[in-house]
């Protein structure tokens, strides 16, 4: 979407590039309603439980992708989840202010999760210094242990796949480890200058992490720690215990009522009254997506920046880990949230009324089916709901709202950038779900947040 000819040159080089690798034939780029649409092996590619040939092909393209992105001068903003239904990420860049002769080439390397319920973590496009930081990660986060590891070839791409004792992001005590692990990994690939570009859903399964190599970049485990959405209405603290009482008074200050404070598996826990994840009341809905902006913010205080909102199993009511980094010193921002909700609704909350209005009369220039309606909300707030259904593939329509409506939002992130607000994150932070036993599906999809220093 908004493809430029560089990049069009681009895909047309990885297009090849991947056709020669997996012996597809489906045809060259396609113009598809204002978009350009490109074939990546056949239709399962990016599917949950595809087999792992597929799978690594889809992993392969994205981070072949990310690497001739940044190349051609493109930094990825986030991976954001924008369909209700089957629902694949769709990645934001913007270009960079930087000649790209002073970029150099970057190298980008693949470590995912495999399959629904997994046991197993894959690396592509490692080497043998990754393998040891991976087991390092394993061995200080994950006590039951590693049972097997092997490399196979799959489309002659070396895999390294390591088999746990346990389920990667499942409850209990393997959620929590998952957590402390991917903190101790994002950290040892810090500390061989392997930095987390991208926690992104490739196929409806637990968040594939992509990291580029950068030598001007190092972290050690101790830089990161998270915080988990839990069930219908808790905080929990993971690798940052020490934070619960500032932690506390951000939730406060969003209009949530704290309940009690618990431990679960090792962990700091925050229950608050009501069911902020899945609520179906637009005043808690409302304020459960700005407690993040405020935690975001008592957060940056403490010297923490959100590097990344991660999903570590992709059930149906799984919530975003927002993973944060240690900086040097405090920051004083602040934080703003672009929610979508429902079908066809979009809420500005936090916003300065200025840039709030930028970023409404940019869905009236450029959405081609129109605005069915405004809502003045409290505190200056705005929800916009709109013709269309831009978070369904619609029988009828074939998608198109789905894609126009990806292309105006990269259009508000460019509006509210120059405005001094800017991207941070894109997670997700609701657990409700319609539909039948049969055929249930999420009725959110991510919330967007953004930040301005001050």
């Amino acid at each position: 979407m908004n493809v430029t000819p560089d990049v069009k040159e681009m895909l047309t080089r990885l297009d090849q590039e991947i056709t020669a690798k997996c012996g597809s034939t489906r045809g060259p780029l396609i113009e598809y309603y204002g978009t350009l649409k490109m074939y990546v092996g056949d239709r399962r590619t990016f599917t949950a439980g595809a087999g792992k040939d597929r799978a690594t092909l889809g992993k392969f393209f994205a981070l072949r992708l990310l690497e001739e992105m940044y190349n051609l001068g493109y930094n990825m903003h986030i991976s954001s989840d924008l369909a209700r239904e089957h629902d694949q990420a769709t990645w934001f860049f913007s270009k960079s202010a930087i000649p790209n002769e002073n970029r150099g080439r970057y190298r980008v390397c693949c470590i995912a999760p495999g399959g629904l319920r997994s046991n197993k973590l894959v690396l592509l496009h490692h080497d043998e210094y990754i393998k040891q930081a991976v087991m390092l990660a394993l061995g200080d986060a994950w006590p039951k242990g590693v049972s097997k590891t092997e490399d196979i070839m799959s489309y002659g791409e070396l895999l390294h796949e390591i088999s746990l004792n346990g389920y990667w992001g499942q409850t209990k005590e393997d959620g929590i480890n998952t957590r402390k692990a991917i903190c101790n990994l994002v950290g040892r690939m810090g500390g061989l200058n392997w930095k987390l570009l991208a926690s992104s859903n490739l196929k409806g399964t637990a968040d594939s992490f992509f990291f580029v190599y950068d030598p001007t970049f190092s972290a050690q485990p101790n830089d990161f720690c998270m915080l988990s959405l839990s069930k219908n209405d808790r905080f929990r603290l993971i690798n940052c215990n020490h934070l619960i009482e500032p932690l506390k008074t951000a939730i406060t200050a969003a209009g949530l009522s704290i309940q009690e404070q618990l431990i679960y598996y090792g962990s700091q826990e925050i229950k608050v009254r009501g069911n902020p994840w899945r609520s179906g009341s637009n005043r808690e809905a409302i304020a459960a997506r700005r407690s993040i902006s405020r935690i975001m913010e008592v957060f940056g205080k403490h010297g923490y920046t959100p590097l990344y909102a991660i999903d570590v199993s992709r059930s149906l009511t799984d919530k975003a880990s927002i993973l944060f980094w240690k900086n040097p010193s405090p920051m004083n921002c602040k934080y703003a949230c672009l929610s979508l909700t429902s079908t066809k609704r979009l809420r500005l909350l936090d916003f300065p009324i200025d840039v709030g209005a930028a970023m409404r009369d940019c869905i009236h220039q450029f959405y081609p089916f129109g605005v069915q309606n405004e809502v003045k909300l409290p505190d200056s707030n705005l929800e916009i709901n709109i013709k269309g259904w831009p978070w369904i593939v619609h029988a009828l329509s074939k998608g198109a709202a789905f894609y126009h409506m990806r292309a105006v939002l990269g259009k508000m992130m460019a509006i509210a950038a120059q405005h001094g607000w800017y991207v941070s994150i894109s997670a997700d932070v609701s657990s409700k779900v319609g539909g039948d036993d049969n055929n249930q599906y999420p009725l959110d999809v991510h919330s967007i947040y953004f930040v301005k220093m001050q």
